[in-house]
């Protein structure tokens, strides 16, 4: 499972489009590459992960999405009980 925190700024936005920029990056050029070396490596293994500004549950993986673009796959949060 990986945390990566605020490599994605919008399960959108920094998903579907990791070129591009956000007011938060403080260098632009590596905050994309970044977002796009870590998000292909989620979706290429599909690797569990957790980010912050990703919707509820938090908890998810990373699907790939058109040209270079990633999409948001949330774990079910339900409770299963037998």
């Amino acid at each position: 499972m990986m945390l990566f925190a605020d490599t994605a700024n919008h399960y959108v936005w920094s998903l579907g489009y990791p070129d591009w920029e956000v007011r938060f990056d403080m260098d632009k050029a590596q905050a994309a590459a970044t977002r796009k070396k870590v998000m292909g490596m989620l979706a290429a293994d599909r690797i569990p992960a957790i980010g912050y500004h990703m919707p509820f549950p938090a908890l998810g993986h990373v699907a790939p999405r058109g040209e270079g673009g990633y999409a948001w796959v949330p774990a079910s949060y339900q409770t299963y009980l037998e």
